[in-house]
């Protein structure tokens, strides 16, 4: 029989660990986007010039090309179709005319090595590199259970999420610990917290980017550089097909909220409102799974109302 000193500790433990938790929860909305002042992200790189971007061509990945551009970084811009890199380079140097860009074109559905060396880690090994973003991300068509989804789609999103993150992170952090000092920003999702059906490879393949991020963090911590992992909820893009709302932010508005925390917070969702949503993970998982799945449906209602759309057009 247990002692009832016994119970009265592991309730005041339970207790203490509730509290905890719940003042954690209220510091990483608090702190982060209403009392933090904005690091300078130049120091925190130690003085390199250049910041790569992948995905860099629409959403995310392009407003912060362009936010990294104003603030003094030269760019270079990694992703697949050149046309679209050619117009946003554009675009920077039109806005920010003293920044270099300098863009690669890659299709990250490519696992090779050997590629990646060669159009690559051939040119970044040249630059000083202050910054990575791994941005580059794929998601699903029309979410669906995975022996509906194509298997060629479902190889895809597991080599796109996974992969480059991999070794482009691998590639650039040798001259990081060498200056002690550098930037790592990896681009996760909301749903690498959540097990939502129909979005299996993409939900797992986004808790692997939180996994290898946190172990970097421990590799790292004495060497000066700063890895963050972002985990944003629904964001106005291409790849989410989601309308701008009170809760869903343009992906400019993101970006300059999320660019804010570099440094202050090792891992966040990056804006004050998928802060406030994120307290949902405290909930069961079965109620976690359910409003997932709501969100889900939403997601597919607006993917088929996009496409009857450009069927009328």
């Amino acid at each position: 029989m247990v002692c009832q000193c016994t119970l009265n500790t592991l309730a005041y433990v339970a207790l203490t660990y509730f509290i905890y938790r719940f003042f954690r929860a209220i510091y990483e909305i608090v702190y982060p986007y209403l009392i933090a002042t904005p690091l300078d992200l130049h120091k925190l790189s130690g003085g390199a010039k250049w910041a790569i971007v992948t995905g860099s061509t629409d959403g995310i990945g392009k407003e912060y090309a362009f936010d990294l551009a104003k603030k003094g970084f030269n760019i270079i811009l990694i992703s697949r179709t050149q046309t679209k890199l050619d117009s946003v380079k554009e675009e920077i140097k039109k806005e920010c005319k003293n920044i270099e860009v300098e863009t690669i074109a890659y299709n990250f559905t490519n696992a090779n090595v050997d590629d990646y060396k060669k159009k690559i880690i051939s040119v970044i090994e040249k630059k000083d590199i202050g910054i990575l973003v791994n941005n580059v991300g794929l998601s699903y068509a029309v979410p669906d259970m995975l022996h509906k989804v194509d298997l060629q789609e479902n190889a895809d999103i597991a080599i796109v999420n996974m992969i480059p993150v991999s070794i482009l992170t691998a590639a650039v952090i040798p001259q990081m610990v060498e200056r002690n000092a550098g930037i790592i920003v990896n681009i996760s999702s909301g749903a690498a917290y959540v097990k939502c059906p129909q979005v299996a490879t993409y939900g797992a393949s986004k808790a692997f980017v939180n996994h290898f991020s946190s172990i970097l963090r421990l590799e790292y911590a004495n060497s000066g550089i700063t890895i963050q992992t972002l985990c944003p909820g629904y964001v106005s893009t291409n790849m989410s097909k989601v309308k701008v709302s009170l809760m869903a932010l343009s992906a400019k508005a993101y970006a300059q909220s999320a660019i804010r925390t570099i440094g202050i917070i090792p891992e966040t969702t990056g804006c004050i409102q998928h802060q406030l949503q994120s307290l949902a993970f405290a909930l069961p998982e079965s109620l976690m799974v359910y409003f997932a799945k709501l969100e889900l449906e939403k997601t597919k209602l607006a993917i088929n109302e996009r496409e009857k759309a450009a069927k009328q057009q």
